[in-house]
C-alpha cells in the first residue's frame, strides 16, 4: 500500500511522515496560529514594524479583514473535520472543534479522507505562515515558471504556492532555476548593496567578500563614474560564493 500523499510505502492512507506532519500542522493551527491571527484581527497584535502613518480623514476598521478570511478558513477546516468524528461538533466554535480533534487523533489520522484533508490544510497553514511572517523575513527565491510572477517565500520553506496562477512547485527547483538565470541579471551598486540585495535572495555574501575578490581580480566587475560603485554580473558573485563555500 502506498501513501495516497506522497506515494511513499505506507501501511493506512498516509505513510509515518506524512502522519507525523499532518498531525503537527493540526497541533499548529489550534495551539499557534489560529490565536495570533485573532489577536491581530482585533489589533491586539501587529506583523512587522510599526510605526505611524498619517492621518488621511478616514476611520481605521476596527478589524483586520484579511486576517478575519484566513480565520474563516481555518475555522470551517476544523469545523468540516470534527463534524467527521460527530455530525454534532460540526456545530462547536473553533477552539471546542479543535480539542475534539485533539481528542481523537486515531480516528482523524486514519479517516479515508487524510489524505486529501491533509493536502488542504497544508494550503491553509502555509497562507497563514506567510500572513504572520515579518515581510523582512521573506527571501526572493525565483519567479513562478507559469505565469512570471515574483515567488517569495519563508527560508525554510519547502514547497510555494503562485498567488496569481495558482501553480505549485519544490522550492529548491524554483531556486536552481533562479540561480541559472543570475548569469543573466547585473546589479549596479557597492559592494555593500549587492551584498544586501543577494540576501534577499537568500544568498549570503559579505561585502568584504566581495571587495577581496574585486581586489584580487576574481570579479570581472565594471567600475561606474562613482566611486566604489561597480555593474555586478550576479552569477559570477554565486559562483564566487560557491567556490568558496
Amino acid at each position: 500500500m502506498t501513501c495516497l500523499h506522497c506515494g511513499k510505502p505506507a501501511s493506512g492512507t498516509l505513510c509515518a511522515k506524512c502522519t507525523a506532519d499532518y498531525w503537527d500542522m493540526i497541533r499548529q493551527l489550534g495551539h499557534v496560529q489560529l490565536p495570533t491571527l485573532r489577536s491581530i484581527m482585533l489589533r491586539q497584535a501587529h506583523i512587522g514594524p510599526t510605526g505611524h502613518t498619517p492621518n488621511r480623514g478616514n476611520a481605521p476598521l476596527p478589524i483586520d479583514t484579511s486576517a478575519q478570511d484566513l480565520i474563516t478558513e481555518s475555522e470551517a477546516w476544523l469545523a468540516e473535520q470534527a463534524g467527521k468524528i460527530r455530525a454534532a461538533y460540526a456545530a462547536y466554535n473553533w477552539r471546542k472543534a479543535w480539542f475534539a480533534i485533539i481528542s481523537n487523533k486515531h480516528t482523524i489520522l486514519t479517516m479515508s479522507t487524510a489524505a486529501d484533508d491533509y493536502a488542504s490544510l497544508q494550503r491553509i497553514i502555509r497562507r497563514n505562515e506567510q500572513a504572520l511572517t515579518p515581510e523582512e523575513a521573506m527571501v526572493i527565491i525565483g519567479t513562478c515558471p507559469k505565469c512570471g510572477h515574483q515567488a517569495t517565500s519563508t527560508p525554510q520553506a519547502e514547497t510555494w504556492t503562485c498567488p496569481d496562477c495558482k501553480w505549485q512547485g519544490g522550492v529548491q527547483a524554483i531556486k536552481a532555476e533562479r540561480d541559472n538565470k543570475l548569469w543573466q541579471l547585473e546589479y549596479t551598486g557597492k559592494p555593500i548593496e549587492v551584498a544586501r540585495y543577494l540576501t534577499k535572495m537568500d544568498i549570503h555574501c559579505t561585502s568584504s567578500q566581495i571587495r577581496q575578490w574585486l581586489t584580487r581580480g576574481k570579479l570581472h566587475a565594471t567600475p561606474t563614474k562613482h566611486k566604489g560603485e561597480y555593474v555586478f554580473n550576479l552569477g559570477e558573485i554565486t559562483a564566487m560564493l560557491d567556490c568558496h563555500n
